[in-house]
């Protein structure tokens, strides 16, 4: 039955898709640097013309379990390759200003690099990203047919040339206590009032239980990866047809009003500051009862060694206002070597490893479609109506699911931003709903006059 799904998944092209969530993201644990393997040169193994020197290549990352578990294996691959790797661990948003700095120098010490899949075809049209074909030609392990076709076209330029290659094949979901709402007879919310209600009665039964949480921080990508898909379910969205911002509508105040409503009244304390850790956290601590965040998330919470809710878990389509249908998020993290980097080719090795068939299901990442079909064969909460497996869950989710929810302009960095500081302000009580958005439309609207819209 699994074959059957994936092959109607890659022969649809889907639109739409964090673990962790734009989606999916990092840990906001402090940077570090650590090295898998030993830091200094050394040989790699006799030849019969002596030995091989190791080579060491840098890799720009975030904190997150699935690179963790990769220190792990890494031996293994420098075993086979004599390529050492050396990690920078960034939290997410530092993550993004870095990558704009080492890809825009004519050289970098960094060899490979975790990019948001929005910010790749500013960089690509900018040349600074490698090309990756020539690397990957003749391939035991790469194709292009093991991906979602959407995922896998994400990851080209104009020129139709492969770029990165994707980590996750991710979409926005609703994740929810399934044992909860057994115990107060209630149902898969189809709406967003149906949302509201559910909400309400788990907050105010449950002690110590908030009755969702969702994401509330500044940032790119942060509250700026939940919101959106709230505005496009109320109808909303970031333009016009002729590109003009399109957020004093009522439409967005309706989406805006209700995220402060529904967080504010049922989420946990401190919302605004919220990202997508914070989210997981209170899941997998049971101290919330739902989430909309990234399937990827879902993953690490049905992990028993370190989730108190493993097993009561249920999952379902984001809802809508009951008038528009759902718009679940579409992301994914890329892989690139800069164009900079003296070790492209080490570079390319590490990324056809990391999303081979073999090694991709045991880092726990969604991409190729062997590691999501293994990784996400999560079952169905029994008991509860309507409740679907993972795996089913984001087959139905990416049906819907679009890439420019958050439309893919090169200036998505900038507005991002701005649309997240109104969702923040608007949480923390810094602005009311109207002036925020207000404000967010000015400013987007110069952004897109100073590009040239």
């Amino acid at each position: 039955m699994k074959k059957k799904i994936l092959a109607t998944m890659l022969s649809v092209v889907l639109l739409s898709i964090s673990v962790v969530g734009c989606g999916g993201g990092g840990d906001t644990s402090e940077d570090k640097q650590e090295t898998a393997g030993s830091e200094t040169t050394a040989p790699a193994g006799d030849t019969a013309e002596g030995t091989v020197e190791k080579t060491t290549i840098n890799f720009m990352c975030d904190s997150r379990s699935e690179f963790e578990k990769m220190e792990k294996l890494l031996p293994q691959f420098t075993e086979e390759t004599g390529i050492e790797v050396n990690f920078t661990f960034l939290q997410e948003t530092q993550l993004r200003s870095k990558a704009g700095l080492e890809l825009q120098a004519n050289k970098t010490d960094i060899d490979v690099m975790l990019l948001d899949f929005l910010t790749l075809p500013k960089y690509v049209e900018a040349g600074y990203v490698e090309p990756l074909d020539a690397y990957f030609d003749g391939s035991a392990t790469f194709n292009e047919e093991d991906f979602i076709p959407t995922f896998i076209d994400s990851c080209k330029g104009e020129d139709g040339q492969l770029y990165a290659v994707p980590l996750y094949q991710d979409c926005s979901i609703l994740i929810l206590r399934g044992d909860l709402f057994e115990k107060y007879d209630l149902k898969i919310p189809e709406t967003f009032d149906d949302l509201m209600e559910c909400a309400k009665v788990i907050d105010e039964g449950e002690e110590g239980v908030a009755g969702i949480a969702m994401r509330g921080a500044r940032g790119m990508g942060v509250s700026e990866w939940t919101w959106p898909s709230i505005l496009c379910g109320f109808g909303g969205s970031y333009y016009t047809d002729d590109m003009k911002a399109n957020f004093d509508t009522e439409e967005a105040k309706n989406a805006m009003q209700y995220y402060k409503d529904i967080l504010i009244s049922y989420g946990p304390d401190g919302v605004a500051n919220y990202s997508y850790t914070e989210v997981q956290n209170d899941i997998m601590q049971g101290t919330a009862a739902m989430m909309i965040d990234s399937a990827t998330l879902a993953v690490r919470c049905e992990d028993p060694e370190s989730s108190t809710v493993a097993g009561k878990l249920a999952y379902a389509v984001i809802p809508s206002d009951g008038e528009h249908d759902p718009q679940p998020g579409f992301y994914s993290w890329d892989l690139i070597v800069p164009k900079g980097s003296a070790h492209k080719e080490e570079a390319a090795r590490l990324l056809e490893w990391i999303v081979s068939p073999e090694i991709s299901p045991q880092l726990g990442f969604s991409a190729p479609n062997q590691a999501l079909e293994s990784v996400y064969a999560i079952p169905a909460y029994e008991g509860l109506d309507g409740a679907l497996s993972l795996y089913d869950c984001m087959e139905s989710s990416l049906k819907l699911a679009d890439p420019d929810f958050r439309p893919r302009i090169p200036e998505e960095s900038e507005v991002g931003e701005v649309v997240s500081i109104a969702v923040s302000d608007v949480l923390s009580g810094t602005a009311e709903v109207d002036k925020a958005l207000e404000n967010c439309n000015t400013q987007v609207q110069q952004i897109l006059d100073d590009a040239g819209y």
